[in-house]
């Protein structure tokens, strides 16, 4: 079974600080595939880039975020599931933190011509979820001044941080993580929450048959009681929940209703 797929990923939340937790969850996840059955490769592959895996007839695991999945994968690949990760309601989904410098008071009650960051625009939690916090705020078309282009998370937080930016959309697992190590955060506040989405599909490649993805998804689920405390606990993952495409329609919907509107007339500002 899936003899030639030999591609494996977990790169959205592999921060260099969390290396040595990914590696651990993968070796659990690798040994629980090989007890099903499942030619896995000893290592992740952390210098193909994504985008291009995602996409790959030898992809065996990979995640990627909701936003590609509904706009570029669809029926391209098979979903698997997601993570749940602690703290965060309900069980398997997310949502993006909205965050400002801590000495900014004024703009937790006007948007409107502040500077936003954004980690990239095919990004759902860092840009279409913004869109969709700008929309459900009644702050209306072009809001914001500029848009500055960091291309991570990291980085954006780091832009609101240092001043460079007023305000982004942060992933609240990758809040979870610089939480833990990113000092940057004592600069910064949330001030607001979009809703919740399902979480960072698990994807496998799109030929893979239902009887591939039934044996994934058990043994993903074993793989995840099978990781270490202090992994699981630097990681924020405490389970493993099933899904389909299907399950990933709000975004579908979030990219139809707020896709097309622009934070800014300014053109993006890349970093």
């Amino acid at each position: 079974m899936l003899e030639t797929q030999r591609l494996a990923q977990l790169p959205m939340y592999d921060w260099p600080e969390f290396n040595q937790a990914t590696d651990c969850l993968w070796t659990s996840i690798r040994d629980n595939f090989s007890k099903a059955g499942i030619d896995t490769p000893a290592s992740l592959d952390r210098t193909s880039p994504p985008a291009e895996s995602w996409q790959s007839p030898n992809l065996l695991i990979s995640q990627t975020c909701g936003l590609p999945l509904v706009a570029d994968l669809s029926g391209k690949v098979k979903v698997l599931g997601s993570f749940a990760y602690q703290g965060i309601e309900p069980t398997g989904s997310y949502h993006s933190v909205i965050i400002s410098h801590k000495n900014n008071d004024e703009l937790e009650r006007c948007l409107e011509g502040r500077r936003a960051v954004i980690n990239g625009d095919d990004s759902y939690s860092g840009c279409l979820a913004l869109k969709c916090f700008v929309a459900d705020n009644g702050s209306g078309e072009s809001p914001f001044a500029s848009v500055l282009v960091s291309g991570s998370h990291r980085a954006s937080l780091c832009a609101v941080a240092s001043g460079s930016a007023d305000i982004a959309a942060i992933d609240c697992v990758s809040w979870y993580l610089a939480n833990q190590c990113e000092s940057a955060i004592r600069n910064l506040k949330v001030i607001g929450h979009t809703q919740s989405r399902p979480g960072l599909p698990l994807i496998t490649c799109g030929d893979a048959s239902a009887q591939d993805v039934s044996v994934m998804r058990n043994a993903l689920a074993k793989a995840v009681d099978d990781v270490d405390e202090k992994s699981r606990a630097m990681l924020g993952i405490r389970g493993f929940v099933p899904r389909d495409e299907e399950d990933y329609a709000p975004i579908a919907k979030d990219l139809e209703r707020c896709g097309s509107i622009s934070l800014s007339a300014s053109p993006f500002i890349t970093d």
